[in-house]
């Protein structure tokens, strides 16, 4: 059995998750437990294998900076418990750090990846807000509802998913290359953001990783070089007049195939035989809407940040769930406003908190299955949502709620979780903060049984 420390090295290094996040503090407590004395010659080439060396780290080129950070941690633990530093913990093997692009390739394993690989590969940013958008990244939420879908794929087999906001595709990754035996996969998922670098990050990932055969590593460096010069001329071409918060037309890659009925869709994945399984990449944006395919469920996560788009994201919702053509602005039509307020008392937040819920959970789960009745019956004709929010602040979740309750909506908390050390693989890691996946559905028909 493979050494506990070589496990976690090999996850934390595919990731780059930097030396000072806690998985390094339980890499540091195994390596601890393993060896009181100097590790003999096969440990370090077990150590090496697990890390620099490993074959999944030479298939896509790697943060640089973050390889030599790894080796310099480990010559450290050799010398801070007295051991003699091995000549393999040192640098000048090493790829240089110098003019190190903003994006790079992390593998995240254990999650997805399809058959016979460790785990899915994602081309993105290290940093949580990159060229004005915080799109380039995965954030923790990205990872708690993938986990919660996989253990619910009732919730999209055999439906048609839109995910909203879904940044550089780590949750479409996770459950698109995460096939169950029990329930058939998404008849549709198409997968919707608004920047447009991230758009491009989106659709080369998902590519990535459903291609088959896999991409060679020639086409990655091609495709992280192409992508890092044309994030650099925008940013040379970028002064404070030509700033605004309009965003950039996204134009599918050349060669990918397109829908005439929708301009800016992108398809990854043609449908089989009897029609299912397409995968896209489409530009939404909340404030606009474009005209959008059918949909059945509606995902999203760590969405729930910007004060300035709860209104337009909770009308998004609204619309897709009443199978509307166009959004109507509530401030522009009150009489309706008031019907959907009078309609939508299953989300009231008079006499509760903010960020209170309606449902007690206990052991992280409600007790109504997630997307179905209270019977625990999945209803398969009835739109929903499902929101996995990350509670950075408080306020803004429960302006979010309140938004949602105003527009005459119902939610329910699904779920609850924390990312334990070991998992929390992301740029911004809030183990201590709880996750929770809400429900989000149009009023019960009160004549429904």
């Amino acid at each position: 059995m493979a050494d506990r420390s070589c496990e976690l090295i090999t996850r934390a290094l595919l990731a780059s998750v930097d030396t000072s996040r806690t998985i390094w503090v339980h890499i540091d407590a195994a390596l601890h437990a393993s060896h009181q004395e100097q590790p003999p010659q096969h440990f370090i080439d077990e150590i090496l294998d697990a890390s620099v060396r490993n074959p999944c780290a030479l298939a896509a080129p790697r943060d640089p900076r973050h390889l030599r950070k790894v080796v310099l941690w480990l010559a450290e633990q050799w010398r801070t418990r007295g051991w003699k530093v091995p000549k393999e913990f040192q640098l000048e093997s090493l790829p240089a750090a110098e003019n190190t692009p903003d994006l790079f390739y992390k593998t995240y394993v254990g999650w997805g990846g399809g058959a016979g690989a460790p785990g899915m590969t994602l081309l993105e940013s290290g940093g949580g807000i990159t060229h004005h958008t915080t799109g380039l990244t995965t954030w923790c939420g990205a990872a708690v509802l993938a986990e919660w879908v996989a253990n619910n794929p009732m919730v999209v087999a055999g439906r048609r998913v839109l995910e909203l906001g879904a940044g550089v595709g780590f949750s479409a990754a996770a459950m698109l290359t995460s096939p169950t035996q029990e329930q058939p996969p998404p008849a549709a998922y198409i997968a919707t953001d608004c920047h447009h670098h991230v758009l491009t990050l989106l659709h080369h990932n998902l590519t990535l990783n459903l291609a088959e055969p896999p991409l060679k590593r020639s086409s990655l460096d091609a495709f992280q070089a192409r992508v890092t010069r044309q994030l650099e001329e925008e940013r040379a071409a970028e002064t404070e007049e030509n700033q605004n918060d309009e965003p950039q037309v996204w134009s599918p890659p050349e060669g990918s195939t397109s829908d005439p009925d929708y301009p800016t869709l992108a398809v990854v994945r043609e449908a089989g035989p009897q029609g299912h399984g397409l995968v896209g990449v489409m530009q939404v944006d909340w404030r606009s809407p474009p005209r959008l395919p059918p949909v059945d469920v509606i995902l999203a996560a760590d969405v729930v940040y910007c004060r300035q788009l709860l209104r337009p994201l909770v009308t998004l919702l609204r619309v897709i769930l009443e199978g509307s053509e166009e959004p109507d602005d509530p401030q522009q039509n009150p009489e309706k406003d008031n019907e959907r307020q009078t309609a939508g008392n299953g989300g009231s937040l008079e006499g509760k908190e903010h960020d209170s819920e309606e449902e007690t959970v206990a052991d992280g789960r409600t007790s109504r299955e997630p997307g179905g009745d209270r019977n625990g019956e999945v209803r398969r004709g009835r739109r929903e949502a499902f929101l996995a929010c990350t509670r950075r602040s408080h306020e803004t979740l429960g302006l979010f709620l309140q938004e949602v309750a105003r527009q005459g909506l119902q939610y329910s908390l699904a779920y609850q979780a924390t990312l334990d050390a070991d998992t929390a693989l992301f740029v911004y890691n809030e183990m201590h903060l709880p996750i929770k996946v809400y429900r989000i559905t149009l009023p019960e028909d009160p004549f429904v049984t």
